[in-house]
């Protein structure tokens, strides 16, 4: 049976916009803390409150999809182009096992609350992605 962070490492990733392979940034997401499944009306005050951090923050963010590659399974997550170690400090404030980083279109599995996995990296970023028209993936 696979583990969450093997599950972790599968993901795909679903964009209303393609994002620049030039910048830097994490994917976070506020649902399903700790691994542990919240109900949809959960999950969206979570994402709400997260998103208002992220804005607070100030720095430029865009909605993603993190999906299981049958894409049977999806969490609303925010690419946001934040300094590393900010990005793991906020997705541990949600509770978040692992957060997704972006650099320079290589893309890393970063543990928050795992302490016994270690980053680890998939490859291109953007051959995880698939650009969607907007409204696709509520």
């Amino acid at each position: 049976m696979k583990t969450l962070w093997d599950l972790y490492q599968q993901t795909i990733f679903l964009l209303e916009q393609p994002l620049s392979r030039q910048i830097n940034f994490a994917v976070i997401t506020a649902y399903n803390p700790l691994g542990q499944i919240l109900t949809l009306g959960t999950n969206h005050i979570r994402d709400k409150a997260l998103q208002s951090d992220i804005m607070s923050l100030r720095h430029p963010y865009r909605k993603v999809w993190g999906c299981s590659s049958e894409l049977d399974y999806s969490e609303k997550s925010w690419a946001v182009s934040m300094p590393k170690a900010d990005a793991v400090k906020l997705a541990s404030k949600y509770q978040q096992n692992a957060l997704y980083w972006v650099e320079q279109d290589r893309l890393y599995l970063l543990p928050c609350l795992l302490e016994r996995a270690s980053a680890v990296e998939l490859g291109a970023f953007s051959l995880r992605c698939k650009v969607q028209k907007a409204g696709c993936c509520k």
